[in-house]
């Protein structure tokens, strides 16, 4: 998730969570370039229906880590926390999450699901 302190306090992204995000970064400027925004629906011979999916800049995610790599022996590394949300929450796109938000996202959504909140 996070490389090596580049200053003091300051930590870089790995090259894992820069590639990736690079990756997405591409992958959605291709598939818009190449849809040109729309997308003609075709029926089971492959003829157009006349019906049209439209593409507007689609979001994207990231999943990477734990927030659990983020901590020290004794709790949250401050500086480690503070240049993860940094550089997430500066990043256009993709949108980052760990996969332990993941999942609080995913038992959040099923207890609205469940009626329990």
């Amino acid at each position: 998730m996070l490389g090596k302190e580049y200053r003091s306090g300051c930590w870089s992204p790995s090259s894992e969570l820069s590639g990736g995000a690079t990756q997405i970064q591409q992958t959605v400027h291709r598939a818009a370039r190449d849809i040109h925004g729309r997308l003609a629906e075709k029926d089971e011979t492959g003829s157009d229906t006349g019906e049209h999916t439209y593409l507007v800049r689609p979001r994207a995610f990231l999943i990477v880590g734990n927030l659990a790599q983020l901590r020290g022996q004794n709790g949250v590394n401050q500086s480690k926390f503070e240049s993860f949300e940094l550089y997430r929450r500066n990043l256009y796109e993709p949108e980052i999450i760990t996969f332990d938000e993941l999942l609080s996202r995913a038992e959040w959504h099923c207890t609205l699901v469940d009626g329990e909140v």
